[in-house]
């Protein structure tokens, strides 16, 4: 049997330990075993609470030089579910993580769709979502290439059509008076035969 591994550079050795002391930093590596779930919300460890002292991160504390953005509300995580309550895909400190195989919202099938629920939480809190609340929910897409999918969201939750098969990307926003005061990065938005 013949070795066909390539040597490690010390290039390729300090850009894969750079790689991961930034991931690190960010919060995001997942301890988990190949092939399951890298749900942040499960962990434990992740509990925000209310006492300073207790040794809890506080993301609020930190300026996050990922998520710069200037937000009107600061949301501490976003998680999307689809209908059956599993948690597809969340945001946080400016970037996803996915829960799907392809990297993005679950695949559409052109003339199908997806419904989804998306929870804002700021310091553990969910923020409320609805008709008689502060807060709705608000979708668009990013280049506004519509003829790829439809979107319908509603005050907590949002209905998106495939209309052709294509990819785009797609925005959530909390919105407040009609006025987006967060917005999560774009996630992909895959529509598959």
């Amino acid at each position: 049997m013949s070795n066909n591994r390539r040597p490690t550079s010390r290039r390729r050795l300090l850009a894969g330990a750079g790689s991961i002391a930034v991931l690190g930093a960010a919060g995001c590596l997942d301890d988990g075993e190949p092939g399951e779930s890298t749900d942040d919300s499960s962990d434990d460890d992740d509990e925000q609470t209310d006492d300073p002292d207790d040794g809890e991160f506080d993301d609020d504390l930190v300026d996050d030089p990922v998520d710069d953005a200037d937000h009107e509300v600061d949301v501490s995580e976003l998680l999307v579910y689809d209908r059956d309550g599993e948690q597809v895909a969340n945001s946080h400190a400016g970037h996803w993580h996915y829960e799907t195989e392809t990297g993005g919202l679950p695949a559409i099938e052109p003339g199908s769709a997806i419904e989804l629920e998306a929870v804002f939480t700021k310091d553990g809190e969910e923020l409320p979502l609805g008709e008689d609340e502060p807060y709705r929910l608000g979708v668009e897409l990013e280049d506004g290439e519509d003829e790829i999918v439809d979107i319908d969201a509603d005050p907590a939750t949002v209905s998106i059509s495939g209309e052709q098969a294509g990819e785009t990307a797609t925005v959530f926003e909390l919105l407040e008076d009609g006025d987006v005061v967060w917005e999560a990065p774009p996630i992909d938005t895959f529509v598959k035969e």
